[in-house]
C-alpha cells in the first residue's frame, strides 16, 4: 500500500514518516515529463484551467464540461510549489478561469505548518491576479482522506487538512474570491467514505461526480460572458446584468455568468437602488461593449448616501436641435431644470432625469454638446431612443441605432432608484425605406422584459420610458389606424400585457402635446410636451402647452406628478381663453390646463359666481394657432397646431366681466388662473 500511494500521489513524497521534510521538492521525471506535454499545448484566452495533483489530472474535466473548453493541468503528486513553477505558461494565455486544488501532498507529505502553505498558496494566487488579471480564480477545498486505508502515511492527516480548509474560506473571502466547498459533500462519519475512493485518496467515478456537481455552476461553457459587480472592492450580490437577451443575477462575490449569444453587443448592468454607475462626460456608464474573447465585464458601481425611498425625477422629451443657435435656448431649459432640482435637493428629495427621446433634429454630432448643457443641471440623465435619433437611409431596422448606440449604450435597459423599478425601451421602428417608421415592439425587446421583470416583485411600481407613445386616443386602442403607425404603438396590447401584473407608468413623448390618461387599471401613461416647444421657433407645442418638462415625485412606491412651463412657476398650470376674443369659442368661457385628466376638478367662477359644471372637450389652442400660423417667422414651415382634450368650458353670460378658474390636479395640488374680460 505504501508503494501505491507514494506512486500515485508523486515520486517526490517517498519518505518516512520519521524522515518528512518540511516542505515538498515537487522535482521529479514524471513532473518534467507531464509538465512538458501540458506546455505542448498552449492555453488560451476562451480555456478554464483545472490546476491540481493527482486528483486533478484522473479527471476527465473536457467530458464533465463538453461545451466549457476545460484543460487539465493536473500533474499527480504536485504540490503548492509546484504549480508555483508552471504557472508561466498557464497565465501566459490569459485563460478565463482556473480552478485550483492545491496543497493536499503538502500536508500530508511534509510538516509544513498551514499557515506557512497558506503564504505560498497567496504567492501563487498573487502571480495569477498580477499576470492575468481578468482570469476568474476559484478556490476549491481539499478533499479528505479515509485514514484507516493507509494508516501510516494518513493517521491524522485530516486534521491538517480541516485546519487548512479553514484558512482557505477567509483567505477566499478576504480576497473576494469564490470558495468551492467540495470537501464537505464527501466528508461522511469524519472521513472519506469508501464509496467515494479507490485508496483512501483518490477518487472513484462516485467521488467525481460529486466534484462535478459542485463545479457545474462555476464553469461556464464556451462563448458564455462572465463578469463582476463591485462595490468599493466588495462584490455585490443579486445584481441583474445583461445582454439584450438573457438577464442573470450575481452571486454572493458578485460573479455572473451570461450564456453564449452572437447577437450581444453590450453587457450592461440594471443598476440597483442605492447604488449609481459611473457617469462620464454626461453619460452614465451602465455597460460595457460586449467582449467575446472570454475577458471579464466588470462593473463597479458606487454606494449613493441614502436609500432614496423618497426622491424624484425630471423627464424632457423632444429637445430636437437643428442648429447650434439654438442651445442657448437649451442651455435657459437647462437652468430651470436646475433650479427645480436644486430646489427638490434641499427639500431631502435627490432627482435624477430621463430623456424621451429626439435628442437631436438627426444631426449626431449634436450628442456632446448637449450632454455637456445638460450636466449643468445638477442632475444625471439618462436617454431614450427617439425618431430622429435614428440613423436613417440604412438597410434594416438594426441599423438605426448605431449612432445612439455609440454615444449613449444600449437602446433599452432598466435601473432601480428607491422601490421603483424604471425601464427605458426603444419603440422607434425604421422599415428600410427613407424616413419612414411606425411605433413597434419588436419581439426581442417583449422578451428582454419579461426577463427583466420577473425579478420584480408584482403589484410594484414600473416606470416605463420611451419615445413614441403607447396610445394617444382611446378609439387607437379599440382600432388601429394606419395614418397614426408613426405616431402610436402598433403593438401596445403586447406591452400592456407584460405590465398587467404591476402598477405602471407609461412615460413618452414625440407628438409635442400633452397628454395624461389612464389607460387600464394600474396603467397611466404621461404623454410629455416637447422641452423644444415649437422645435425652439416659439414657446409653445402644437397644443399650447408652453415648452417645459416633467416632474414626477416619488414617495416609496407612490408616483405624484405636475408639468413644469420652462421661466414659470410650477402652478402655471393653465390658460383663459373668452369667446368673445377667440370666435370659435363663441359663447364660452375656456381653459386650456395643458396637463389635466379627467380626474382633474376644473371650477370656473364669472364675476364672483360659480358656475358649471366644467365640460372637457377637444380644441385647438388660440395661441398656437395664432403662432404657428406666420410662417414667415418660422425656420420650419411644416409646423401646425394639432387639436387636443385638455380643454374645459361654461358657458359665457352676456356682459361677464371677470373668469376665475381653479384647478385641482388627483393630488389636490391647486392652481388659479383669472382674466379681466374685454
Amino acid at each position: 500500500m505504501k508503494r501505491l500511494i507514494l506512486t500515485l500521489l508523486s515520486t517526490a513524497a517517498a519518505v518516512t514518516l520519521a524522515a518528512q521534510p518540511d516542505s515538498l521538492d515537487y522535482r521529479g521525471d514524471y513532473y518534467f515529463s507531464k509538465r512538458s506535454q501540458q506546455e505542448s499545448l498552449p492555453v488560451r484566452p476562451h480555456h478554464t484551467v483545472m490546476l491540481g495533483n493527482s486528483l486533478t489530472e484522473r479527471g476527465a474535466w473536457a467530458e464533465y464540461f463538453p461545451e466549457a473548453h476545460v484543460i487539465n493541468r493536473g500533474i499527480g503528486g504536485d504540490c503548492v510549489a509546484g504549480m508555483a513553477a508552471r504557472l508561466d505558461s498557464i497565465v501566459a494565455g490569459r485563460p478565463r478561469a482556473i480552478f485550483l486544488m492545491a496543497g493536499v501532498n503538502d500536508l500530508i507529505f511534509s510538516t509544513i505548518a498551514p499557515e506557512a502553505l497558506l503564504r505560498q498558496y497567496e504567492r501563487l494566487l498573487d502571480r495569477i491576479a498580477a499576470e492575468s488579471p481578468a482570469t476568474q480564480v476559484f478556490i476549491q477545498s481539499p478533499l479528505p482522506l479515509d485514514e484507516a486505508r493507509n494508516e501510516p502515511y494518513f493517521t491524522g492527516k485530516n486534521a491538517r487538512i480541516e485546519a487548512f480548509d479553514r484558512l482557505l474560506r477567509r483567505m477566499a473571502a478576504r480576497r473576494g474570491l469564490k470558495f468551492i466547498d467540495i470537501r464537505s459533500r464527501m466528508l461522511r462519519d469524519g472521513k472519506l467514505p469508501a464509496e467515494y475512493t479507490v485508496d483512501g485518496i483518490h477518487l472513484t467515478p462516485a467521488g467525481y461526480a460529486v466534484w462535478v456537481e459542485a463545479l457545474r455552476p462555476y464553469v461556464t461553457p464556451a462563448g458564455a460572458r462572465i463578469g463582476t459587480v463591485t462595490c468599493a472592492g466588495r462584490g455585490l450580490a443579486g445584481v441583474v446584468v445583461s445582454d439584450g437577451d438573457n438577464c442573470a443575477a450575481t452571486d454572493s462575490a458578485g460573479r455572473f455568468v451570461l450564456p453564449a449569444n452572437d447577437r450581444a453587443r453590450f453587457v450592461f448592468v440594471s443598476t440597483p437602488a442605492g447604488y449609481a454607475s459611473p457617469s462620464e462626460e454626461g453619460v452614465v456608464r451602465h455597460y460595457l461593449p460586449a467582449k467575446s474573447d472570454g475577458s471579464s465585464h466588470d462593473f463597479r458601481l458606487r454606494r449613493k448616501p441614502s436609500g432614496e425611498t423618497r426622491h424624484g425625477f425630471v423627464v424632457v422629451a423632444d429637445p430636437q436641435l437643428f442648429a447650434r443657435k439654438e442651445f442657448r435656448l437649451l442651455e435657459r431649459a437647462a437652468e430651470d431644470i436646475r433650479q427645480t432640482a436644486a430646489a427638490a435637493e434641499r427639500s431631502g428629495r435627490p432627482m435624477h432625469g430621463i430623456c424621451a427621446g429626439d435628442i437631436t433634429s438627426s444631426d449626431h454630432t449634436f450628442y456632446t454638446s448637449y450632454n455637456e448643457v445638460m450636466s449643468a443641471t445638477g442632475i444625471e440623465f439618462r436617454n431614450a431612443m427617439g425618431n430622429h435619433d435614428m440613423k436613417v437611409y440604412g438597410r434594416s431596422y438594426e441599423t438605426s441605432f448605431s449612432k445612439f448606440e455609440q454615444m449613449y449604450g444600449p437602446v433599452y435597459y432598466s435601473f432601480d432608484v428607491g422601490r421603483i423599478h424604471y425601464v427605458v425601451l426603444d419603440d422607434n421602428f425604421f422599415i428600410g425605406r427613407d424616413y419612414f417608421y411606425i411605433g413597434y415592439l419588436e419581439e426581442r425587446q417583449m422578451r428582454w422584459l419579461e426577463k427583466d421583470l420577473a425579478r420584480v416583485q408584482p403589484g410594484s411600481t414600473v416606470v416605463v420610458c420611451l419615445h413614441i407613445p403607447s396610445t394617444c386616443e382611446e378609439q387607437d386602442r379599440k382600432q388601429f389606424r394606419y395614418d397614426r403607425a408613426g405616431s402610436t404603438m402598433t403593438n401596445h396590447r403586447g406591452l400592456y400585457e407584460i405590465l398587467k401584473p404591476y402598477r405602471a407608468h407609461i412615460i413618452s413623448g414625440h407628438t409635442n402635446t400633452t397628454f395624461n390618461q389612464s389607460i387600464a387599471p394600474g396603467l397611466y401613461e404621461h404623454v410629455t410636451p416637447a422641452l423644444s416647444g415649437a422645435w425652439w421657433q416659439g414657446p409653445l407645442c402644437t397644443d399650447g402647452t408652453p415648452a417645459g418638462y416633467g416632474v414626477y415625485e416619488v414617495n416609496g412606491d407612490r408616483i405624484d406628478w405636475y408639468y413644469k412651463s420652462t421661466g414659470y412657476p410650477a402652478d402655471y398650470q393653465m390658460k383663459i381663453y373668452s369667446g368673445r376674443e377667440y370666435p370659435q369659442f363663441e359663447g364660452y368661457a375656456v381653459a386650456n390646463v395643458w396637463a389635466s385628466d379627467p380626474a382633474w376638478e376644473v371650477e370656473f367662477t364669472i364675476d364672483g359666481v360659480p358656475v358649471g359644471p366644467a365640460e372637457r372637450f377637444q380644441a385647438y389652442d388660440p395661441a398656437a394657432k395664432q403662432m404657428y400660423s406666420d410662417t414667415s417667422q418660422m425656420d420650419h414651415k411644416w409646423i401646425y397646431p394639432s387639436i387636443s382634450d385638455h380643454y374645459y368650458r361654461v358657458a359665457l353670460p352676456e356682459g361677464a366681466k371677470r373668469v376665475e378658474v381653479s384647478a385641482t390636479d388627483r393630488f389636490g395640488r391647486i392652481s388659479r388662473a383669472a382674466v379681466d374680460l374685454k
